[in-house]
């Protein structure tokens, strides 16, 4: 694996719309003297346990999170994790259920309201959170770090990276965030494909660009299902960034943001973009890529066609995809999936492009205006304690799982649901699901949570990880963030409508020229320079 500044141990602890909310901060002084908690009340105990101290009165906070369409209740006071944690705590969470198809939109409508709850836990908190924080809406947290939160301070100091990672440029802290400290989480998401019809045409796993069309091309003509239709559709993808992580690498390009010998590029910008759109555009119009990408963006379509025998491959998680595809299709006499390593492109290029940074996109920020930011501190530290991330993992012993020979091992409940639930939707009641929240990602989790096909896939693409290529999470100052975000939500539309349209063939390559012209005018070299500048900081940051 090509690490360089992360290392290559078995434990990596050194490593993953424009609204002015100024309605957010009240103008009161957060520092923290100025919030005071009830005497009687403690959220967390001695460094390391996380256990409540005394139980006095119940404190009780508001929450935001969104949706999740896999879990099956109303609230997440269901969840077996939570109730336990209340018990420990002393603190009562009232979920507020942010809904709708986009998160984006939800999590925007939230922050233009102006009134937030005492916690907003969001998906893309990594760069929402800095950004809200220093418009005012969100604590800054570094000195409650240092005063009412051992468990986290204790993972800072050990992992500067970490705290390099989750800081801006000016050293704040505006979230609390979702870590993943060992290598196996930092392969997460990787290219799938169906197995059982490679091997009923004859063919072998692709592992080229032009493997790829090849295989893609015999699973559109030569009806693998066998049900004697032309319905087959030979990889599915839920957006075009998808399959741009895909098979971007391949062709020397990412989604947006990359380094090339230390210089940061914005990837539509650059000639290698070009080229890999002309090979979507080929495979798109001899009907390669689902024709419904830009409409079916919900994994529950995907699902639909994995588990209707029509898709082929697609590229997804290890668990939510791999694992729950391969449950639902336990009665099928054949289906079976593999995945495969980062393509080579047609000038050498590979690189897996999907891999996790040690500082995942989610996490849980404090508002300004709540009145209670010490004891959300205290409790959003427990998650990061020993039994905090055990709840958050695996939920409940005696309930979710076992311990069984000093490993939490997962019980019948989850992997064999009694009211035929899938492994994800099962487990869902128990945990927030694999970390996927404030709280560190064990490695066990995923360990039993992976079916053997993912892991054997995952040691396929590990090795092709570079962190001298990929775009760090960096984050901006105020300042730089002022300078670009207007050009930069502007450029993406750009891009997407473009990208998209000649992808899809309604527009000509000969228009490319003119593409790239554009968005010199929208001076996305303007903002190239911006990034390159939060790299450097970034790089030369303690």
């Amino acid at each position: 694996m090509k690490t360089s500044r992360f290392g290559n141990s078995a434990v990596l602890l050194m490593l993953v719309f424009v609204l002015l909310v100024t309605a957010c901060s009240n103008g009161k002084d957060n520092t923290p003297e100025s919030s005071t908690a009830p005497s009687t009340t403690a959220t967390t105990g001695k460094e390391g346990d996380g256990a409540a101290e005394s139980k006095g009165e119940k404190v009780s906070l508001d929450a935001w999170v969104l949706t999740d369409g896999n879990f099956r209740g109303s609230d997440y006071n269901e969840k077996d994790s939570f109730k336990k944690m209340e018990e420990l705590t002393n603190v009562h969470m009232n979920w507020i259920q942010g809904s709708g198809a986009n998160g984006v939109e939800a999590f925007n409508l939230l922050m233009a309201s102006g009134q937030l709850p005492d916690l907003v836990a969001y998906n893309a908190m990594k760069t929402e959170g800095p950004k809200y924080g220093q418009q005012g809406a969100f604590v800054e947290l570094s000195e409650y770090i240092a005063q009412y939160a051992p468990n986290f301070k204790k993972i800072l100091d050990e992992n500067p990276e970490v705290k390099r990672l989750i800081s801006t440029a000016d050293g704040e802290i505006y979230h609390f965030p979702q870590l993943n400290l060992h290598e196996y989480n930092l392969v997460q998401m990787f290219p799938q494909i169906r197995q059982d019809w490679l091997e009923k045409l004859e063919l072998a796993e692709p592992k080229t660009i032009e493997d790829w069309y090849n295989v893609l091309k015999a699973f559109k003509t030569q009806d693998p299902n066998g049900n004697k239709k032309d319905d087959e559709i030979p990889f599915v993808s839920v957006n075009l960034s998808n399959m741009v992580k895909t098979f971007g690498p391949a062709f020397g390009t990412d989604w947006e943001f990359y380094i090339d010998n230390g210089k940061v590029k914005f990837a539509p910008y650059e000639a290698e973009y070009k080229e890999m759109l002309q090979w979507f555009n080929k495979l798109y119009a001899e009907g390669l890529i689902d024709p419904n990408y830009l409409v079916d963006t919900e994994f529950k379509f995907l699902t639909e066609k994995v588990t209707t025998d029509r898709a082929g491959a697609w590229a997804g998680w290890s668990g939510s995809y791999m694992r729950s595809f391969s449950d639902l299709m336990a009665d099928h006499p054949s289906f079976q999936i593999v995945g495969t390593e980062p393509p080579t492109g047609p000038n050498g290029d590979k690189r897996f492009g999907f891999h996790a940074w040690p500082v995942g996109n989610v996490g849980v920020a404090i508002s300004a205006q709540s009145e209670k930011i010490v004891e959300a501190v205290k409790w959003l530290d427990f998650q990061y304690s020993k039994e905090g991330i055990m709840l958050n993992n695996f939920g409940v012993e005696g309930v979710s799982y076992e311990m069984v020979d000093g490993y939490p091992t997962f019980s019948d409940v989850v992997f064999n649901n009694p009211n035929g639930l899938n492994s994800t939707e099962s487990l869902l009641n128990y945990t927030i699901g694999g970390g996927m929240w404030a709280t560190v990602a064990d490695e066990r989790y995923l360990e039993q949570y992976d079916i053997e096909q993912a892991v054997e896939a995952k040691a396929k693409v590990g090795s092709y990880i570079d962190f001298d290529k990929s775009m760090p999470p960096v984050t901006l100052t105020s300042e730089q963030n002022d300078q670009v975000i207007s050009l930069l939500a502007d450029i993406r539309t750009f891009r997407d409508e473009y990208a998209n349209a000649f992808v899809m063939g309604n527009r000509s390559f000969d228009e490319y020229d003119k593409f790239v012209d554009q968005l010199k005018k929208m001076k996305v070299e303007e903002v190239i320079a911006v990034y390159q500048e939060a790299y450097e900081s970034y790089l030369n940051s303690n």
